[in-house]
């Protein structure tokens, strides 16, 4: 099936759906919203995919910004108007380059000229690094000869009750065995660390980080946890990120009704302001699912501030307004990105992360 007959399908489908309500939720239809890149050998260099869409409203819609979740991710577009029931296009180009070997998740999203229509799309990837040596896989150096190759520890998602475990890979470049040991932060969010107790020359081995989430109103949101390696009792001046999404378990909801959450827009641009001072700006989010949208966690982070509320619900088809703010700089020319992460228990997008942005005149 070509490009033209799929996007004449999809603007047959919205009109149906058009006519069974006032108004649709985004006038911007595509063909996809994901895109799985498959494997990715970094010696090939970026790669790209077209998402096509549709105007499926009677008014111009004008692509205004494309905000993506990683520098690694950009799209390229045209900023001219798209009428009503015509058709347009975003490439998203993926580099390789310098990412983490294995799975990757990143997300790309659309905000149009009114603010009112915009899209989230996603890309997967596997990605294959290039081979190297020691020195060069491991670029960073944590304290005396043992480098490891990421300062960061992402786990995702992990369900209450699941007990998940993740490795960080350390070598030893030098030419003497290094004895290990590891400092954290605790079992703040029930995690735990296992640490070789030493690491021959040339040799690789792995600090274990495992998470057992525990069930309960209390275990929802970004759990945070820093380590820091201590080699020849020697520590480390460059920490270990360890981060976890932690979110409700959803393996047992089957073909149960559940919400879905709709934000409008997600990235939130302030624009030019003052310095100094804090401004606000409100937001719709509604539930276009069949059952009730439950707020388990809502952290506002880097001088944002939101009226949601932990525990505030959701009827399906309703919607509320939301107002959030953030303080800008006192530098001139600068920008300050804030951001507020939502924990809910959407199955398929169990968090979110608002962005705020606001730059000084």
């Amino acid at each position: 099936m070509n490009t033209r007959t799929l996007l004449t399908i999809i603007l047959t489908l919205a009109s149906v759906a058009m006519r069974a309500q006032d108004e649709p939720a985004s006038a911007m239809v595509f063909d996809s919203y994901e895109w799985d890149f498959g494997t990715v050998d970094e010696a090939d260099g970026p790669v790209s995919h077209t998402f096509h869409f549709a105007n499926i409203s009677n008014n111009p819609i004008q692509i205004d910004n494309v905000a993506t979740s990683c520098g690694c991710t950009y799209a390229e577009y045209s900023t001219q108007p798209i009428p009503g029931g015509e058709e347009g296009e975003i490439t998203v180009i993926l580099n390789p380059s310098r990412q983490p070997e294995g799975r990757i998740f990143r997300e790309v999203e659309i905000l149009t000229k009114d603010r009112r229509n915009y899209a989230s799309l996603s890309i997967f990837a596997d990605i294959k690094p290039i081979p190297m040596g020691l020195e060069q896989i491991y670029p960073h150096l944590l304290a005396a000869t043992v480098k490891t190759n990421t300062l960061r520890c992402n786990f995702g998602y992990v369900a209450q009750g699941e007990t998940v475990t993740k490795v960080v890979n350390l070598a030893n470049v030098g030419d003497k065995p290094v004895k290990l040991s590891v400092q954290s932060t605790g079992n703040r969010y029930g995690m735990t660390v296992q640490c070789p107790e030493t690491i021959d020359p040339e040799e690789v081995k792995s600090l274990r980080v495992t998470y057992t989430i525990p069930k309960g109103k209390n275990s929802f949101g970004m759990a945070r946890d820093t380590l820091w390696l201590v080699a020849d009792g020697i520590k480390s001046e460059l920490p270990i990120a360890v981060t976890a999404l932690r979110v409700g378990n959803f393996t047992e909801s089957g073909n149960q009704a559940k919400p879905v959450m709709r934000i409008e827009p997600s990235y939130v641009e302030f624009g030019e302001k003052a310095p100094g001072k804090t401004f606000r700006k409100t937001i719709t989010i509604g539930n276009t699912g069949n059952a009730d949208l439950v707020f388990h966690d809502v952290e506002a982070c880097q001088g944002t501030t939101t009226t949601l509320k932990n525990g505030q619900t959701i009827k399906p088809g309703q919607e509320i307004k939301v107002t959030v703010t953030i303080t800008n700089s006192t530098k001139a020319n600068e920008t300050t990105m804030g951001s507020i992460n939502l924990t809910t228990n959407d199955p398929v997008r169990p968090f979110r992360e608002l962005r705020l942005q606001i730059d000084t005149k």
